[in-house]
């Protein structure tokens, strides 16, 4: 189109010089000369009007409302644009524009082995968000297939670490566990996994049963309680580390930064002790010989796990006074976001 308006505009100017010669030796321009430039002047203008459309069409983009226009002129990041409308060159720009609403993918059911052999059945749907449009574009072809491999991937990992069992009796901590291994790698690529959901589990082969009084066993239990089911074996009493190891799929990188303080759990009452917590490095550990904590909390093995269990917020034991705080009283405030 650019050269095509050239060469009209070239024609046009030999017509015009050739006319002002000829003017210079006469008094004024012939009839076909005149005829010729004004013919030639109006052809350069319809196509000039018939084409503005379509070079409308190719140069401005409009952007949909939570959307997001990444524009790469010669291989730079030239801008990011959220609404409204943009210039983009042909030959010159390159412009992806991405959808920033949560989005849900849903994987088909497949089989997976979990820690003690037994081969389980599930499907998974996930939902995802992009936060960072330029990230994402600058590091993926295809937002949808990266999600999906690492959804594909996370799902026999987490199925590997956990036995048939502790699968089955607490499913939300399974999809928590899920969410937290896709977060970890889909993080780099400015891509936030909001949640999972695993479908019904399907047993391809029988679960192993275990002893009642193994640690496995112990854990399953302690998980059960928290989800409001009664314990397979009549186990009341749980231990520091049993509790750590029910709260740790809670403690991901994503709390640590919100947080981004250490706390210590002094909890009293049958099998108490102290819990430390340090979400800056996402670590916990029973009974410390020694810490330095933001942010001190005192309160009973039976408050802690009520909290868990979201029968009671951390502002509700806090009014009834059975719990005690010292230290950085905003902290403490934010750890309601583990529980």
């Amino acid at each position: 189109t650019t050269n095509l308006l050239h060469l009209l505009r070239m024609t046009i100017y030999r017509y015009k010089k050739v006319a002002d010669s000829e003017n210079d030796n006469s008094d004024s321009p012939s009839y076909t000369q005149r005829f010729t430039a004004a013919f030639v002047e109006g052809v350069m203008w319809v196509v000039f009007v018939s084409l503005f459309p379509v070079l409308g069409w190719k140069c401005v983009k409009r952007i949909k409302p939570n959307n997001a226009l990444v524009k790469h002129r010669l291989g730079h990041t030239a801008s990011v644009k959220y609404s409204g409308f943009d210039v983009v060159l042909p030959a010159i720009d390159q412009a992806v524009e991405v959808n920033l609403n949560p989005q849900n993918i849903l994987l088909p059911s497949s089989t997976y082995y979990s820690k003690d052999g037994v081969l389980m059945e599930s499907g998974l749907i996930v939902e995802y968000q992009v936060k960072d449009p330029v990230v994402c574009v600058r590091e993926l072809q295809d937002i949808e297939q990266s999600v999906i491999l690492a959804s594909k991937t996370a799902i026999p990992t987490v199925f590997s670490q956990s036995n048939s069992d502790m699968i089955k009796c607490s499913k939300k901590l399974t999809e928590y566990a899920v969410t937290r291994n896709i977060n970890n790698a889909v993080y780099k690529w400015g891509i936030d996994i909001i949640s999972t959901e695993l479908s019904p589990f399907k047993f391809a082969t029988p679960p192993k049963k275990d002893s009642s009084d193994d640690p496995v066993s112990t854990v399953i239990n302690f998980i059960q309680k928290l989800a409001g089911h009664n314990p397979l074996p009549p186990k009341e009493k749980f231990t520091i580390d049993e509790m750590i190891l029910a709260l740790k799929p809670y403690l991901t990188r994503k709390l640590g930064e919100d947080v981004n303080a250490v706390a210590l759990l002094n909890l009293a009452g049958d099998n108490g002790g102290q819990c430390l917590i340090d979400f800056k490095t996402q670590t916990m550990v029973a009974n410390p010989s020694s810490c330095h904590p933001d942010v001190t909390i005192d309160m009973g093995v039976d408050t802690l796990i009520s909290m868990i269990d979201n029968r009671e917020s951390l502002m509700d034991v806090y009014k009834s006074g059975r719990i005690k705080i010292e230290g950085d009283l905003q902290a403490a405030w934010r750890l309601q976001k583990l529980f």
